[in-house]
């Protein structure tokens, strides 16, 4: 599944190196593609499980990156849990 999401600015060339290395760590992560100052991510569904989908959100949390784009993995069965209301990123994946 692809995902686009906008990127925020980095800081310094450390800071985006670690923000990339972050995301290679994702075992489910196929590709990653820039596209102007968006990315299109690429994940292997079935490898994507809980444990990867809380560090994908960690991280574009923590780069204050919009986390909208990932609301579509809702839809799916395997992630409906992701529209729990009581989970922090909640208001910021679905706008409420």
């Amino acid at each position: 599944m692809k995902l686009q999401i906008e990127l925020t600015k980095f800081y310094t060339e450390k800071d985006e190196s670690r923000f990339f290395m972050a995301l290679r760590e994702i075992s489910a992560l196929k590709s990653i593609q820039g596209v102007g100052r968006s990315l299109i991510i690429d994940f292997e569904l079935r490898g994507l499980g809980r444990d990867s989908l809380f560090e994908l959100i960690g991280i574009l949390s923590r780069y204050q990156i919009n986390l909208k784009p990932l609301g579509v993995l809702a839809e799916r069965s395997k992630f409906a849990w992701l529209k729990d209301k009581s989970w922090h990123w909640y208001a910021g994946m679905f706008d409420q």
